[in-house]
């Protein structure tokens, strides 16, 4: 949780695994970062950037060497930016109505 004074400003939450969108990714390899959000009157401030740090920096201490995403494929230039490595395209579900971008970015 990231906080601007009492207000949640971001969130997001960090897993060791991904079963459902890495499927067979070896453990211990890379964290996950999922549901990053930040509250519109604090975009384009940093929030984003500070909470993916901290993922690394927690990450790191797992002993992973990489921080995984997966998302919607119009946030692809947002990640980009971030220094994440869009690594493809994939239908989890198996049909073509749920498409998701996965990234990643060294530790």
């Amino acid at each position: 949780v990231a906080r601007c004074g009492p207000l949640i400003v971001g969130a997001c939450t960090l897993s060791p695994a991904d079963p459902e969108f890495c499927p067979g990714a070896p453990e211990g390899v890379a964290a996950y970062l999922h549901k990053l959000a930040v509250r519109r009157t604090h975009a384009g401030e940093g929030v984003s950037s500070r909470l993916i740090a901290e993922c690394g920096d927690i990450a790191r201490r797992w002993g992973c060497s990489k921080l995984r995403l997966d998302c919607h494929p119009n946030l692809r230039s947002l990640y980009e930016q971030l220094g994440f490595t869009h690594l493809d395209t994939t239908y989890p579900r198996g049909d073509r109505s749920f498409v998701v971008e996965r990234f990643e970015i060294e530790l």
